[in-house]
């Protein structure tokens, strides 16, 4: 066997803008080919499958922007509903919104402030996954966050004003403060 198949070739793939050479890097999004010029050059060229949604199944409604059949996808924030006519059309919408919007309204009426800045207001995001989690709607000058939802209950020990519900039990619950310099537990009875 020829032992020029396994020796190592150099292949310089140059930038289409500077001509500079090319190099794999890593970045959050996966692999990709950026300038060796960079940051005065800041051509990338993505490396891999970029991810589109997947459709999961074909509505029978119709998107309200276009007229186009609707379709239940799955993507990189859980599953939605968008239109087919997908790029042309990008109405969509999440299947818990109408849901997270009547429960949204509910807990507007106690807007608990944030215990780190004391300026903003504590508000439900959702991250990559889909997940639920608290933050500061003061982002990015506070990024205070909270994994699970802050209720208004005293800590006994700090003296803040926002605490998470660790645990209930029929006749008590346990809590803990967010307060990032105390995350004092402590319980309390139903």
């Amino acid at each position: 066997m020829s032992d020029s198949l396994f020796q190592p070739t150099k292949h310089d793939e140059r930038c289409p803008q500077c001509q500079g050479i090319l190099q794999i890097k890593r970045g959050k999004k996966g692999l990709f080919l950026g300038c060796s010029n960079y940051p005065d050059c800041t051509y990338l060229k993505p490396l891999g499958p970029q991810i589109e949604p997947k459709v999961l199944k074909d509505l029978e409604q119709h998107c309200p922007k276009c007229g186009h059949f609707l379709q239940l996808k799955q993507g990189h924030y859980g599953m939605f509903i968008g239109c087919s006519d997908y790029p042309n059309c990008r109405f969509s919408v999440r299947p818990d919104e109408q849901e997270n919007e009547a429960q949204s309204e509910q807990e507007s009426e106690v807007a608990l402030s944030c215990p780190e800045c004391q300026r903003g207001h504590l508000v439900a995001r959702r991250g990559r996954q889909g997940k639920p989690f608290y933050a500061c709607d003061r982002f990015p000058k506070c990024k205070f966050t909270l994994p699970s939802k802050p209720y208004s209950v005293d800590c006994p020990q700090c003296g803040g004003q926002v605490c998470m519900l660790k645990k209930t039990t029929e006749t008590h619950r346990t809590w803990q403060c967010a307060n990032k310099t105390c995350r004092h537990l402590f319980e309390t009875e139903q």
